[in-house]
């Protein structure tokens, strides 16, 4: 569950913990919230999205049958590049 802190917390909590697992959600009076998340997990969140939008794709090719078999693909780089 996320934790709501103030802005007057927030080097205080930032500094107790090692690593954010978690969003830090800032509330700021009659403005929109700020996030506070770890990089590193960011970019995993980021890589992670990407992957999944690469398989959605790759089953979406399945499904329409744009596909050829591997032995077949195989071949044509063998022509293309050489044994």
């Amino acid at each position: 569950m996320q934790r709501e802190i103030t802005v007057r917390e927030i080097e205080s909590t930032l500094n107790k913990y090692d690593n954010i697992d978690e969003p830090i959600i800032v509330k700021r009076d009659n403005k929109s919230r700020v996030v506070i998340i770890d990089m590193e997990e960011y970019f995993e969140k980021l890589n992670e999205l990407e992957i999944i939008k690469h398989l959605q794709k790759s089953e979406e090719d399945i499904e329409k049958g744009r596909t050829i078999p591997a032995d077949k693909y195989f071949m044509e780089l063998r022509v293309r590049y050489g044994n």
